[in-house]
């Protein structure tokens, strides 16, 4: 109810205020951002960006501070200090901010970077360690008697947890800066609840709302009938024949329930039903109205594409080297196809619909895993690795759009030198090993493999990061890659060259006719957001016949 509430307020604010709302400041509730990328108030072109709200930032942070005091596997002096110094942990992050805010000779982008610098060095100051304190953060001069505690934290782990925590921190420094809460929502919001405790009566009088609660509390407690209660309000009143029946078959079937499940544990699990939208198979969607013809799609398309083929590719590239913390790079991603996308692709089936890609591509949500938080988190580390074991430096670069194909466009991690490019992949689940091999052995790195001659472990040629890299390739024109995979105990660098034969082969038509046919008309026409149903994404001629021909 709230996404829909929120919506509709998009859908009306140029009707209502003649306002298009690009920024949305959100508590964490990553639906209501799903909902507005699915439905696209403002048209596929306009991209909103959420500011997470500075006070459910803070709240969470100190919320898991506390939770990992009390983790009892790791060092109790460092626990103790954590709990008693939470509001100080606290302060560190509000002070760099207020100092990166209040700088006024740095750019946005500089001061992002200096609060996230900061941040990242924060559990280190509180707990002891000053060597990379900034002047403004702290006086190190006046702290050398402290007791240091990193040594200590990170020897039994607690430290890379603290990192952990740290780490939404620096992903939402820009949140951080622009220093926005909800608090106004809160407000008005804690209002209508005040009157409608119920929907009928106003819990807000004396000890009224409390007793309540304390009364659910020693219900839910005890189990029982409050009899008491009842004798109270019926002046010592039994409950009577029917009422004593019922509670007596009341404690029956709870206590029935509770032997069985004892005795014969449920293992089986009922899968979540997964609902976003009407329904169409009961009546509950409008008719599908309003689709261009053919010939009214095929002139959309040529001026389309002719649109991409005008735009100054060098220039995108240069304004989108903040790749995820720019707006651009959003815009410029949603109307191409990007290389992270092209082994999915280029592995489908000719039988597979391609509703569900199409609907990934341009309405599926950022996916906020820990896996995936964890890749980002530590790609930073990783480049850093990287650079001193290659001896080179690693430059950031932006969203480079292929000159030939318009619609094709690759973002590489970074640039070595003039005819190199860097990939780097952090996998989650290969953290704790202490080689590669032993990741490859272990089943670790699925799309790497041992090779028998030389003993080195390689990327396969059927691994969508393979297909990936050899997009990249091909869009920046370079003609070799490092692919860097990083884990806490080991760094893996392979030399990956560009194959002309196999983009020929495998990939270029196969991605050409999935944009063309598969994406392209739901980019012009785009059915999915006037239902919100999946099934109205329109299948190619070409897979339904397929489909049809497998059928029989």
């Amino acid at each position: 109810m709230e996404a829909d509430g929120i919506v509709e307020g998009f859908l009306k604010s140029v009707e209502m205020h003649g306002l298009k709302y690009n920024r949305l400041i959100g508590d964490g509730d990553s639906s209501v951002t799903k909902r507005l990328h699915e439905i696209s108030p403002y048209g596929r072109h306009f991209h909103i960006k959420k500011i997470e709200c500075r006070n459910h930032l803070m709240r969470n942070y100190c919320s898991k501070i506390t939770a990992l005091s009390k983790i009892t596997k790791y060092s109790l002096r460092v626990r103790k200090y954590l709990l008693t110094n939470i509001l100080r942990f606290r302060s560190d992050v509000t002070k760099a901010v207020k100092y990166w805010r209040n700088t006024n000779d740095t750019n946005k982008a500089q001061k992002i970077k200096g609060i996230q610098k900061d941040l990242a060095n924060a559990p280190f100051h509180r707990l002891g360690q000053h060597t990379n304190c900034d002047s403004y953060f702290c006086n190190g001069s006046n702290l050398q008697n402290t007791l240091n505690l990193v040594p200590e934290a990170e020897n039994n782990g607690i430290m890379s947890e603290i990192q952990n925590i740290m780490s939404r921190l620096i992903t939402n420094a820009e949140s951080l800066l622009e220093n926005k809460n909800n608090n106004i929502c809160e407000q008005f919001n804690s209002i209508i609840n005040k009157h409608t405790g119920g929907k009928r009566i106003n819990f807000s009088g004396r000890r009224n709302y409390n007793t309540r609660v304390e009364a659910a509390v020693i219900d839910f407690n005890s189990k029982n009938f409050l009899r008491l209660i009842h004798k109270k309000h019926s002046n010592g009143f039994s409950p009577g024949k029917f009422g004593k029946k019922f509670i007596n078959n009341c404690h029956r079937i709870r206590s029935n329930t509770i032997k069985r499940r004892q005795l014969f544990p449920e293992t089986r699990k009922v899968p979540k039903m997964k609902t976003s939208g009407p329904d169409a198979d009961y009546g509950m969607a409008e008719p599908l109205l309003e689709t261009l013809s053919p010939e009214q799609m095929e002139i959309k398309k040529t001026d389309f594409l002719a649109s991409l083929q005008r735009a100054n590719v060098e220039q995108i590239e240069i304004d989108t080297r903040e790749q995820s913390e720019c707006d651009k790079w959003f815009q410029e991603r949603r109307i191409r196809l990007t290389a992270s996308r092209f082994g999915h692709i280029c592995k489908m089936r000719k039988t597979t619909s391609c509703k569900n890609s199409v609907y990934d591509v341009l309405y599926g949500s950022d996916i906020h895993s820990k896996a995936i938080q964890y890749g980002k988190d530590m790609e930073v580390v990783a480049r850093r690795k990287a650079e001193r074991f290659l001896s080179k430096k690693i430059y950031a670069c932006g969203l480079f759009v292929d000159k030939e194909i318009g619609y094709l466009a690759a973002s590489p991690d970074g640039l070595i030198e003039g005819t190199a490019i860097v990939e780097i992949k952090c996998p989650f689940v290969a953290r704790d090993t202490i080689s590669a091999v032993e990741a490859v052995h272990k089943k670790l790195l699925k799309h790497c493999f041992i090779d028998q001659s030389t003993q080195a472990v390689q990327l396969k040629k059927e691994s969508v990061y393979y297909y990936q890299i050899m997009g990249q390739l091909y869009i920046t024109k370079r003609t070799k890659c490092y692919f860097v995979v990083y884990a806490e105990k080991w760094l893996h660098v392979e030399e990956i060259y560009y194959d002309h034969s196999f983009w020929k082969s495998k990939m270029e038509e196969k991605l050409k006719t999935y944009y063309m046919k598969c994406l392209l008309p739901e980019i012009i026409d785009p059915l999915y957001p006037k239902r919100l149903l999946k099934s109205d994404i329109r299948e190619p001629d070409y897979i339904c016949k397929n489909i049809n021909l497998n059928k029989k």
